[in-house]
């Protein structure tokens, strides 16, 4: 199971989201003990079935993508937010950079 660092466990949180009022909280506590998937993309890329099939364990792959451009973070493969990946003592942890709106444009 994944451990969520909220902002009191790490100085370089950003803002919380808010929390929501205790109506809306108790129509969605029903709701808590769901799993959902949380996935990370880091980019993609096309490639060849020449080119799958000369993969090897070393290969790398490049990405078209900036080092320094946050990730894609989804939730049971939906769109959620923007993440950046940083070292929490020997594993990766995520940031979240944005929340995504779907309400919103």
């Amino acid at each position: 199971m994944a451990k969520i660092l909220h902002p009191s466990e790490s100085a370089s949180v950003s803002e919380p989201v808010g929390k929501p009022d205790k109506a809306a909280r108790a129509s969605i506590d029903f709701l808590s003990d769901v799993p959902v998937t949380v996935s990370v993309i880091m980019g993609r890329t096309t490639i060849t079935v020449r080119e799958l099939l000369e993969l090897r364990a070393g290969s790398v792959l490049e990405i078209a993508r900036p080092v320094d451009e946050s990730f894609d973070l989804t939730i049971n493969g939906a769109p959620f937010g923007k993440v950046e990946v940083s070292v929490i003592e020997d594993t990766y942890g995520l940031r979240i950079a944005e929340i995504i709106n779907p309400f919103e444009g």
